[in-house]
């Protein structure tokens, strides 16, 4: 197989991983600089409902249009009503959107940068080029493949038969590598662990 062929095999596998990260890649649509609820706040200043029911299914729409029709009034107070309809609207908008997404919520965390990983899938969604990605990722995970097919090889190597001590390292390396492996295949063929509305 040739080199190029080889890495855009690995970009897409780690592409595959980071879709099915969901708990890690996804933490960040828990907070209030999350998009989810940048997308509320921002319903909320222009009165649009559209804006924000993008981030959820049909079977959450109806209680987020309530929220939102809730909240807006109180917001259209001002002050202290605002904040507070604020903090409430975007709460419940991020909780319905990991409902949507079959993920659990634990409330809605302070703002917070994003990953780099997600700011820079982010980036490459604004430009339009998902090299800076594919390159990223497919360094990422030939790094770390390589360091545990080598823990193994170097196990292997050292491991003549005799020495127990010895023929425990290579099973521990041995062991290692393969569940990376295999867990890396399996995470390709899953496919991404949640989306909206499905």
């Amino acid at each position: 197989m040739q080199r190029s062929n080889v890495r855009n095999l690995l970009a897409a596998i780690a592409i595959a991983m980071l879709g099915v990260s969901g708990g890690v890649a996804w933490a960040h649509c828990d907070t209030e600089s999350g998009p989810t609820a940048v997308d509320a706040r921002k319903a909320l200043e222009t009165g649009s409902f559209d804006t924000i029911a993008i981030w959820v299914g049909e079977k959450q729409t109806p209680e987020l249009r309530d929220s939102f029709e809730e909240a807006l009034a109180v917001y259209k107070m001002g002050g202290k009503a605002k904040e507070l309809a604020e903090r409430y609207f975007m709460s419940t908008a991020v909780r319905l959107h990991r409902e949507a997404e079959g993920m659990s919520f634990t409330g809605l965390k302070p703002a917070q940068p994003l990953p780099p990983i997600i700011a820079k899938a982010e980036k490459t969604l604004e430009g339009g080029n998902l090299q800076p990605i594919t390159d990223l990722l497919s360094a990422e995970l030939q790094k770390e493949t390589q360091k545990w097919f080598q823990n193994a090889l170097d196990a292997k190597k050292n491991y003549k038969g005799e020495n127990v001590e010895a023929g425990r390292e290579w099973v521990d390396a041995y062991v290692k590598y393969v569940i990376y492996v295999n867990g890396l295949y399996k995470t390709i063929q899953a496919g991404p662990a949640h989306g909206v509305g499905e």
